[in-house]
């Protein structure tokens, strides 16, 4: 009996040696994650440094956090040179759990260093929070060190440069923090409906920044749109061929195309293709299907023009001894392009306007840099920039469009949109015109009423 309590006894003695050995193990192993960032004898177990604005040029917030090991009596923050601290304000907390527990303390600003004195100290053991309020950034961005010094019990101690990043200003965050401390911006943005979609500084920062998104979207029509006119013309032949089975295909693909939403279509070219095993960069692949869907509308445009033009132009190019090819090439194909030439400029606004479905798949356009703006500000204004730079391109085009229609009509003998005349603010006709011209007269100032 003697005996089985001694095994025990040796049995638990065992254990208990496993369980001192395993703990002081771990804390081998955890004590170099420690003495990787601060010395030993340092008064803190840790440090770091955040701040609320990295943007050159602003106001930022700078929070220090250390936990202490020793009582604390004093800390010198320095902050490198550039950083104006000329209105800048320091407080200090210690953090107990979610509690914030106040301490006692004075704090000094010489050129670039502020000293913070404690009394009584911050004891050991605690999670100190310091927070230095109104620092101007410099302009230039770059990577910086913050300074620590303290003195500890009496005795002085530094720990490592804590370092941080800021960002170089831009012309458009300097607009943007000038109309700040402009009184009408101000007063412009007291309108809640003026605020929401046109508020002036978000103006500012977005032109810039839609700028590229801009060009990703005409890159991405200007590359799509020669390859549609190609496929359009081959799929218009096709459609035309006296061969039953290409004529069946390219009518399939034409009905397919112009069935289905190009939403789908964007769908199953960026999520159907890379599941089974077909990947490309989204770019391409947004052109490639751009290209495919105005291809087939363009195949129908570029058919009714070809079938448009009379058969008598056929059988005079023949009789010159022409083939049909070189028939199609230098009679019917030019005249065919003259008549067409409005409706593939509508089809080129259209699929410029299409650009902006690529922002759900990813693609970096127009709509997904607005979009992404919003989401950051909180404000509409930026989708309200971005229909000026879809603006920009389509108006100059439909104005160009309205102009070019009414030369082809004259060219082919039609007439032109008559120029309305205005006389003491009514529509003017010519007092020949009868009953006719009168009635449409009145009609129009009913109308404009």
């Amino acid at each position: 009996m003697a005996h089985a309590v001694t095994r025990q006894g040796i049995a638990r003695g065992a254990r208990a040696a496993a369980v001192a050995l395993s703990l002081a193990l771990a804390c081998a192993l955890a004590a170099p994650a420690a003495a990787a960032t601060l010395p030993a004898g340092s008064a803190f177990s840790r440090t770091q440094v955040t701040l609320s604005e990295t943007s050159g040029g602003a106001q930022s917030r700078f929070t220090f956090i250390a936990g202490t090991v020793a009582e604390v009596d004093e800390i010198d923050l320095t902050f490198p040179g550039g950083f104006d601290l000329g209105a800048a304000k320091a407080d200090a907390v210690m953090l107990e759990g979610l509690n914030r527990v106040p301490v006692t303390m004075t704090h000094t600003i010489d050129g670039q260093m502020v000293r913070l004195a404690f009394d009584p100290p911050v004891a050991a053991g605690a999670t100190l929070r310091v927070q230095v309020h109104e620092v101007k950034l410099p302009s230039q961005g770059g990577t910086h060190a913050l300074q620590v010094a303290y003195r500890a019990a009496g005795m002085p101690g530094t720990v490592p440069p804590l370092g941080f990043k800021t960002e170089t200003v831009t012309t458009a965050q300097i607009v943007s923090r000038w109309l700040d401390t402009q009184d009408w911006v101000r007063a412009w943005n007291s309108v809640d409906a003026l605020k929401l979609f046109t508020k002036p500084q978000i103006v500012a920062l977005a032109i810039p920044l839609l700028f590229t998104g801009w060009l990703t979207s005409i890159a991405l029509v200007g590359l799509a749109f020669p390859l549609a006119i190609a496929g359009g013309l081959a799929l218009a032949f096709a459609r035309m061929a006296k061969i039953p089975p290409v004529r069946w295909i390219a009518g399939l693909y034409i009905n397919v195309i112009r069935g289905t939403p190009l939403f789908l279509q964007i769908y199953i070219a960026f999520v159907g293709l890379p599941i089974a095993g077909i990947r490309a960069p989204l770019f391409l692949t947004g052109v490639i299907v751009l290209a495919l869907n105005s291809s087939a509308y363009l195949a129908e445009i570029f058919r009714a023009g070809i079938q448009s033009i009379h058969r008598g132009q056929f059988e005079a190019a023949s009789s010159l001894g022409m083939t049909y090819w070189q028939a199609m090439r230098h009679v019917v194909v030019p005249q065919t392009v003259k008549r067409v030439l409005p409706t593939m400029t509508s089809e080129f606004i259209l699929l410029f306007k299409d650009t902006a479905l690529l922002s759900a798949v990813g693609i970096f356009e127009l709509m997904l840099y607005s979009n992404s703006i919003a989401t950051d500000t909180g404000n509409l204004t930026p989708f309200v920039v971005a229909a000026v730079y879809y603006l920009i391109v389509t108006i100059p085009l439909i104005n160009w469009v309205g102009k070019l229609e009414a030369k082809l009509a004259q060219a082919e003998g039609g007439a032109a949109p008559p120029s309305v005349k205005k006389r003491a603010g009514l529509f003017w006709r010519p007092a020949s015109a009868g009953p006719v011209a009168e009635f449409e007269a009145s009609a129009e100032v009913h109308e404009s009423r």
